[in-house]
């Protein structure tokens, strides 16, 4: 639960002598309450100062629920009367007119935890202005408790700084309360090589029951190097079944890097049977079932369905459906194949990114069979 936060206290009369309206607002600068005051004196009447200084007192007050703050700019954050819930929502809908459907489907959810969180916290109805770096603090903690990864945590804080940029681009708050805060520093990446013996194993169960779709998907991740996600978002108009060209189009392309690949018999064997189907070129080739439709599937009901076998087989919680392509790219650099020929093929930005792999094979052969041009 988020920690409470109050951010003024309301105004009240103070003084008998000298009388003065004392009330505390948020310091944007350092989020700590700072004292305001307001002098009556100057009424010499003392029956109407008294009565000058309540009416004052029940005006701030006013303002101060309306989320008023007399250190936020007036021009920005004070200006703009938008909710946090509704510029935030605004937010999302404009950055889907130019996202791919599973990255809307991501912004979607940063969202929904972001519209959760400030109703658990009382201020989903307050003005964007009014929120502070101790709110940014408590949120992040909370999205940070549990087994979330670096990878989402430093995903969720870049969406915050994005959707608190657009705030104070338009005027809605004066500041971006996240600007201060760091992503952590993310673990290196273990990459576990699947034995040969054991991707036997692997394709003889699914061989077993009969689920040619999902071994189509794994000797596409393992000898074609495509990511899982990108699988997921191929349509059938991307074959070419006359060439056994694989088209991958940009939108696709998690580097949005288009790639073209010459596709084996045996994948291809499969890619003709949905062809003599009759099915729609623009249904997505693994979709519910794994089978063509007009559904995006998730990568979820892929791993479900790898965590299964894993099970059922006895093998180690390392081996991934992303092994495949993590063993794929060692073998292929194991052959003495050119790295950069492999770089294109798995849609790597850069040859560094691609050698990486080259501790897990013969690294000498390799270094001197890449000097071969390609």
């Amino acid at each position: 639960m988020p920690t409470p936060f109050i951010d003024f206290r309301p105004a009240q009369v103070m003084g008998q002598k000298e009388v003065y309206v004392c009330y505390y607002v948020v310091d944007p600068t350092s989020d700590k309450l700072k004292r305001m005051r307001i002098r009556c004196n100057r009424i010499r009447n003392p029956r109407e100062r008294t009565r000058y200084a309540a009416l004052l007192c029940s005006e701030i007050n006013r303002k101060l629920y309306n989320g008023w703050n007399p250190l936020i700019v007036e021009d920005s954050a004070a200006s703009k009367r938008v909710s946090i819930v509704e510029a935030a929502t605004n937010f999302v809908r404009q950055k889907e007119k130019d996202l791919r459907k599973d990255s809307i489907r991501s912004y979607r959810s940063k969202l929904s935890f972001f519209i959760r969180w400030c109703e658990k916290a009382g201020i989903s109805d307050w003005l964007c202005g009014r929120f502070m770096n101790s709110h940014a603090a408590n949120i992040l903690d909370e999205y940070g408790e549990g087994e979330r990864s670096t990878y989402a945590y430093n995903s969720m804080l870049q969406f915050l700084k994005s959707l608190f940029r657009s705030f104070v681009a338009n005027g809605f708050a004066s500041r971006n309360p996240f600007a201060a805060f760091k992503g952590k520093k993310r673990e290196t990446k273990h990459r576990v090589i699947i034995p040969k013996q054991d991707r036997k194993r692997i394709l003889n169960y699914f061989h077993k029951r009969e689920m040619g779709e999902y071994v189509a998907m794994i000797r596409l991740c393992f000898r074609y190097l495509i990511r899982p996600k990108e699988m997921l978002m191929l349509r059938l108009r991307d074959i070419d079944f006359d060439t056994g060209l694989l088209h991958i189009p940009p939108e696709v392309s998690k580097n949005h890097n288009e790639r073209i690949i010459a596709l084996g018999y045996d994948v291809m064997k499969y890619f003709l049977g949905l062809q003599k189907e009759g099915t729609r070129s623009d249904n997505y080739i693994f979709s519910t079932n794994f089978k063509p439709g007009d559904r995006l599937y998730t990568t979820k009901n892929m791993f479900t369905v790898w965590q299964r076998m894993r099970v059922h087989l006895s093998m180690p919680d390392t081996y991934h459906f992303y092994s495949l392509k993590d063993t794929g790219i060692t073998e292929m650099l194991d052959s003495g194949m050119p790295s950069k020929f492999v770089k294109d093929l798995a849609g790597h930005r850069s040859l560094a990114m691609t050698e990486r792999y080259l501790h897990f094979a013969d690294a000498k052969r390799i270094l001197k069979s890449n000097k071969t041009r390609f």
